[in-house]
């Protein structure tokens, strides 16, 4: 299966080479692009849309997907899947530390991005008002009590998602904590 695998704001795909390298060996093909520009300075539907080539360029416009999302790249992922008809190839959503109901460290840059992932921004009310892109895939959404990056960290859970808490000391963290990593090779097979 092809699996996407989306970074959050200032990093690169890099940061799931751990991830990406078991996936691979149980035979996934994994795509971990860099999102440029990093720090999402013309917003996440930006983004979104430059995803959307991507996954069409690389794996062709039907191929069916696994998408993994960190951070700001869960929003990115869940607007692709959302708003520009990603969910109907994509069997499975998993998203990590996603501020999903907005964080306040968002309010510290004032980038468009940074807009995006306020509390009560536009872009958040229109991906958490209408979820039933979603009822033909499955979705796991990870959080960690101890985020210093999405406060509150319950913004990462969704209520119509199966939500795990990892104690992870640090946002980055998540992306290579081993159980998060076996769950997710474990619900791919």
């Amino acid at each position: 299966m092809d699996i996407v695998m989306l970074h959050g704001i200032w990093d690169t795909g890099a940061i799931f080479r751990p991830m990406a390298e078991h996936l691979t060996r149980q035979g996934h093909r994994c795509h971990c692009p860099d999102m440029e520009p990093a720090n999402g300075a013309q917003g996440l539907v930006d983004l979104a849309v430059k995803l959307r080539a991507m996954i069409n360029t690389e794996t062709g416009p039907e191929a069916p997907l696994a998408v993994v999302g960190f951070s700001m790249g869960a929003l990115i992922a869940r607007y692709y899947l959302q708003r520009l008809g990603g969910a109907n190839r994509t069997s499975h959503f998993f998203s990590i530390s996603g501020p999903h109901h907005g964080t306040r460290t968002a309010h510290l840059y004032p980038g468009k991005a940074a807009r995006d992932m306020r509390f009560d921004s536009d872009f958040l009310e229109a991906l958490n008002g209408d979820v039933s892109a979603y009822r033909e895939i499955e979705v796991h959404s990870y959080r960690t009590p101890f985020d210093l990056l999405v406060i509150p960290s319950r913004s990462s859970q969704l209520d119509w998602a199966t939500n795990h808490t990892v104690p992870a000391l640090f946002h980055h963290r998540m992306v290579v904590q081993p159980r998060i990593l076996k769950h997710i090779a474990g619900v791919l097979g």
